[in-house]
């Protein structure tokens, strides 16, 4: 048993490592939440971007249907 407390004392008498931090602790959170914030407005911002703009008309047949002289269709 004497062993046993002679290892809890020298274990209690160390003096404990602490590993500083790059920033306070305050900003592993904040920072991560303001960076999903900008990301969610990015992704908000350019959700109906296909929406705005109507497709160009042309009558141009763009899929090569065309005959192979490469003259348009319909004519």
């Amino acid at each position: 048993m004497q062993n046993v407390t002679a290892a809890l004392t020298v274990a209690a008498e160390e003096a404990h490592v602490v590993n500083e931090l790059i920033a306070p602790a305050w900003v592993f959170g904040v920072g991560p939440f303001a960076l999903m914030m900008l990301m969610l407005a990015a992704i908000t911002s350019l959700r109906s971007v296909a929406k705005r703009h109507p497709a160009p008309t042309t009558d141009v047949d763009v899929h090569g249907a065309a005959g192979r002289s490469g003259q348009r269709s319909g004519h």
